[in-house]
């Protein structure tokens, strides 16, 4: 194996599943220093990146349970229906709200209940691909969590601002130095998150609230600095997500469902969703774009607009992709892509979850982004603006281990 150039070794590596990598960890020293190498790991990632997935996440409340599902997206070429089969591939038994996922590694959090109400917060850092988690230092506040990574030197830290208009700090924990506590910072002005956040070119953003001011925080993960960006369209009146639309960060709306007392039915006020798309940092600039969702193309599989969300956004073509954030057994399941510039619906129907959506139906989990509205319901992650492909940074899981001296559990 010394003779096997370097680059060649990590081409044969990059074909193999992520489960294989790992278990090809223990064969060797070698292989384990190739292996968990953040020079394998950025070539992985960038060889995995061209060949996306799906990846579904679903809580099972009564039977406590949360499964993870993966299938590929297989996006139609033609405005037809196609399907894609979903395999479960890794459960954890415990609740779970997701908070955040930054190259590759996802963060959950895990409330502990006293007879105060929610005191303690445990984080929990996953690697579905590899079936591990890793439990991080309690933290006692209820704050909303996010994650981030520094492509310069990197590292991966875990950002928790201070929920409540009176306090202006934050909680910063860094993972893969050695450090484990959290460390309080300042904020330049309390305020209260308002959304989930994403992760672009080691920036974090999220979007949070002075009262009734609304505006996005952007946290440097490198530097720690904190810097404000504002937006006449930030209100409280739109239903508004964080993107990353081919790079930049995107605020993507939909219109919010009323109920019509003239008809006896929910009703939108206009099938639009709009994209801003930040153009320049520094001076704040930011592109509209509109567009009108074709509700007559979900009429015939029995899923109007009305009950669609958007999940995410294509990097290659910047399709927006919608699904119907209800699930139940047998009935099918869809994710749609929607090109905004062709006026086209694409759907494909995903198969594979069986009876899992049976249980505990119409569970309320609004207060989580990507859990969009049910229990049962298969949330998709978004990650660097396409569907998250499920490759993961073996190597940073390996790091955690050493200087959390904490035990994976699989």
């Amino acid at each position: 194996m010394n003779s096997i150039p370097l680059d060649l070794l990590y081409e044969i590596f990059s074909r193999m599943p992520t489960k294989s990598i790992g278990r090809s960890r223990c064969v060797s020293e070698q292989w384990r220093s190739i292996l968990c190498s953040a020079d394998f790991t950025e070539y992985f990632l960038t060889k995995s990146s061209t060949r996306p997935s799906l990846l579904f996440t679903m809580n099972r409340f009564r039977s406590n349970e949360f499964l993870f599902f993966s299938s590929p997206p297989q996006i139609p070429s033609k405005p037809s229906s196609s399907s894609s089969l979903a395999a479960a591939y890794f459960k954890l038994n415990m609740q779970l709200e997701f908070y955040g996922h930054a190259a590759g590694l996802f963060c959950f959090r895990r409330m502990e209940f006293t007879r105060k109400g929610w005191e303690n917060t445990v984080h929990v850092i996953c690697n579905p691909s590899l079936g591990q988690y890793v439990f991080l230092p309690t933290l006692k506040t209820s704050s909303q969590t996010f994650l981030g990574f520094d492509p310069i030197d990197k590292v991966f830290k875990v950002l928790s601002p201070n929920d409540t208009f009176s306090s202006s700090f934050a909680y910063i924990l860094t993972l893969g130095t050695g450090e484990k506590r959290w460390r309080k910072v300042h904020f330049p002005l309390a305020h209260s998150h308002s959304s989930g956040g994403v992760c672009i070119n080691g920036s974090l953003y999220y979007l949070a609230r002075e009262n009734t001011t609304y505006f996005i925080v952007c946290f440097d993960v490198r530097s720690e600095k904190f810097k404000l960006i504002q937006g006449s369209f930030l209100d409280s009146d739109a239903r508004l997500r964080l993107i990353n639309y081919k790079g930049k960060l995107g605020v993507i709306s939909w219109p919010k469902k009323f109920w019509d007392s003239r008809v006896g039915a929910y009703s939108r006020s206009k099938e639009e969703v709009r994209i801003w798309v930040l153009e320049d940092d520094e001076k704040q600039d930011w592109s509209e774009y509109a567009y009108t969702l074709p509700g007559d193309k979900f009429c015939d599989v029995e899923c109007d607009v009305l009950k669609v969300y958007v999940a995410g956004v294509t990097s290659a073509t910047g399709e927006i992709v919608l699904m119907n954030p209800n699930y139940d057994h047998p009935n099918p399941f869809y994710v749609f892509y929607f090109h905004p510039e062709r006026n086209v619906i694409k759907r494909v129907e995903v198969q594979g979850f069986g009876s899992h959506g049976t249980e505990d139906r119409c569970l309320d989990s609004s207060s989580s982004q990507h859990a969009l509205s049910g229990g049962n319901v298969p949330a998709m992650f978004s990650v660097h603006g396409d569907l998250v492909p499920p490759q993961f940074a073996t190597s940073y899981f390996f790091l955690l281990k050493q200087c959390f001296n904490l035990s994976f559990i699989s």
